[in-house]
């Protein structure tokens, strides 16, 4: 009787390690499984939140004006493998100088029928209240490409080599109830460059072009902080927070200053301006799901079939249309 008592206390010792935080795991371990198991997930949905808090300081030499420049919205995600589609819906406020402005934008990836990306994205216009409808069709990209688990280029042990150097929390993370592994890791420019000369080794072509380097000289203090919370029991990541707080902006300030030091009044005077970062972040919950349905709303396809949907040629046409 004891003998059986120690075997299951054993069995259930080695069971609660399975589905529990275990101590002797690393970061690369942890980053193993959990891409393993994203691999392997068909669908899942996604909340997202973002938050953005900037002040501008705007001096004429005399006295120095606040612009505050504040933000926050959320988006709902849900992305299918089999069958394949996407579904994103939101929106986000922004407010300067206490002008409050709404982005109401939804978006549908579905398959085209030479096994494509066809994209239908919505916009509206918070003043007017009115909305329209942009339509693009990409072929160059095959969705079965995207479904191969081996197309993936970045093994967790390459990581490092790519410049992020992620660190696993000595002790388990709570996110939203769930018992987690929290995996962490800093972006900073040396880190960008360094992801960029990997890319230029893998692709063959050059990346680092004078643009490039151009805005990589005002990342002098970028810093973007990544959280990974990493369900225990199933090693699905079910959290992540994003924040770019911690960024010096000297080099950017300093871009700034330059700029304005030309814009000398008639009278001597000068304007400067410092652009001062309060909060900037993203943050999502992620759930697995057997399947997702998207679908296309009728008022999508008859926008596009009566000619009223803006039509682009290109993914990048179609972001410049967004974002006008």
């Amino acid at each position: 009787m004891k003998k059986k008592l120690v075997l299951t206390l054993a069995t259930l010792g080695a069971a609660s390690m399975l589905c529990g935080f275990d101590n002797t795991q690393t970061a690369e371990s942890v980053l193993s499984q959990m891409q393993e198991v994203s691999n392997n997930v068909n669908a899942e949905t996604m909340t997202m939140d973002m938050n953005m808090d900037l002040a501008v300081n705007v001096s004429d030499g005399e006295t120095t004006t606040p612009v505050n420049v504040t933000g926050n919205g959320g988006f709902d995600i849900s992305a299918s493998i089999e069958p394949f589609g996407m579904q994103m819906e939101g929106s986000f406020d922004m407010n300067v100088l206490g002008q409050a402005q709404t982005m109401t934008m939804k978006m549908y990836m579905v398959p085209t029928e030479d096994g494509g990306i066809a994209s239908y994205v919505y916009t509206e216009d918070s003043a007017t209240g009115e909305g329209k409808w942009a339509y693009q069709a990409e072929d160059s990209v095959q969705i079965s490409s995207l479904k191969d688990p081996s197309a993936v280029t970045i093994t967790p042990d390459q990581f490092a080599e790519w410049g992020i150097d992620f660190a696993l929390a000595p002790e388990a993370a709570d996110f939203n109830g769930t018992e987690c592994y929290l995996l962490s890791a800093t972006v900073d420019k040396a880190a960008l460059e360094q992801m960029m000369t990997k890319a230029s080794e893998l692709t063959g072509e050059e990346i680092m072009t004078e643009d490039v380097t151009m805005v990589l000289s005002l990342l002098e203090g970028f810093k973007m902080n990544l959280e990974y919370y990493v369900d225990t029991a199933t090693y699905f990541p079910v959290g992540m927070h994003i924040d770019f707080n911690g960024t010096d902006l000297t080099s950017v300030n300093a871009m700034l200053a330059g700029i304005f030091a030309s814009a000398q009044s008639e009278d001597g005077s000068s304007t400067s301006i410092e652009l001062i970062l309060n909060d900037l972040s993203v943050n999502a919950s992620m759930t697995e799901a057997d399947s997702v349905t998207i679908t296309v709303p009728d008022e999508a396809l008859a926008a596009v079939e009566s000619g009223e949907a803006v039509t682009t040629d290109s993914l990048d046409d179609l972001m410049a249309e967004i974002e006008g």
